[in-house]
């Protein structure tokens, strides 16, 4: 960074994360600097040659929770940004020779499931279903600023009133979004606050879909299923989108690394300073 270089804001890491708060910001009319230690942008949504002629994700290898509005507002899909509907979603394999294939195709999927468990079978559509529909409900409210109903103690001297019925309006909206919720908010509370185990179980009957659906709730996290927890992660895969369908997961075109060139394209239109190879050894706060 050159001497005298001054922004509005500095963004540290240029991962995906880093890329879309630093397009918005510019959006907004600030002047926004990327600073990044690696020579590839991205962070965990990156694509790398590992080996002369083959290209890797690295880290992250498929896409649902990236929020469909960001592809729209960043125009991401005018910078070559592709999603490819995963299909099959998942194969389970058992040491007998029977595996368990799954994927989109319900139908497909529920003939799959019966081969272990008719009843089962029966039962996967009503728990899919439940799912998406607490899902649809907690999906906005998530979208949005948590609401600041406490505010801290320094605060309690200088109230601000147009702050406190603003986040008190937030707080009446999630209460009636989660009003909606009606008959289904015991099994909201449990899949906000328990673990996939006992729910699972409840369900299910076959302990290889068991096993399947529990992948959800545990990758990336070194955490058994039984773990408290571990039910909000299962239902947050069910809140993504890949092209335009509720908790379908798909593969970026050429690998992850596509959404961090698509985001790279729309900063640099906005006209964001990105440095790559520039490692962050100090953050001075000066003057408050």
């Amino acid at each position: 960074m050159g001497a005298g270089s001054r922004y509005d804001c500095i963004i540290i890491g240029g991962g995906h994360n880093g890329l879309v708060a630093a397009a918005y910001l510019a959006k907004a009319g600030k002047s926004v600097c990327v600073v990044e230690r690696r020579h590839v942008l991205g962070g965990c949504a990156t694509t790398e040659e590992l080996w002369p002629g083959y290209k890797v994700s690295t880290a992250a290898y498929v896409i649902s929770l990236f929020r469909p509005e960001i592809i729209r507002e960043l125009r991401l899909k005018q910078f070559g940004f592709e999603i490819l509907p995963r299909n099959p979603s998942s194969f389970t394999p058992l040491l007998d020779g029977r595996s368990l294939l799954m994927g989109p195709d319900r139908r497909a999927t529920r003939t799959e499931i019966a081969k272990f468990s008719e009843r089962d079978a029966e039962r996967y559509g009503d728990y899919e279903a439940l799912l998406e529909r607490v899902a649809a409900v907690l999906e906005p409210i998530m979208a949005r600023p948590a609401p600041d109903p406490l505010p801290l103690p320094k605060e309690w001297r200088k109230p601000n009133l147009s702050k406190r019925l603003r986040d008190t309006g937030r707080l009446w909206e999630m209460y009636q979004q989660l009003g909606e919720l009606e008959d289904d908010l015991p099994e909201a509370i449990e899949l906000l606050t328990g673990a996939a185990r006992p729910i699972l179980e409840r369900w299910f009957e076959a302990e290889v879909l068991r096993a399947t659906l529990a992948t959800d709730a545990i990758i990336g996290a070194f955490a058994p299923p039984s773990a408290l927890g571990t039910a909000y992660v299962l239902l947050h895969h069910v809140m993504g989108e890949a092209g335009g369908a509720r908790g379908v997961w798909g593969y970026v075109r050429g690998g992850m690394g596509g959404l961090a060139d698509a985001l790279e394209q729309a900063c640099v239109e906005l006209h964001v300073d990105i440095r790559r190879e520039s490692a962050v050894s100090q953050i001075l706060c000066e003057g408050g």
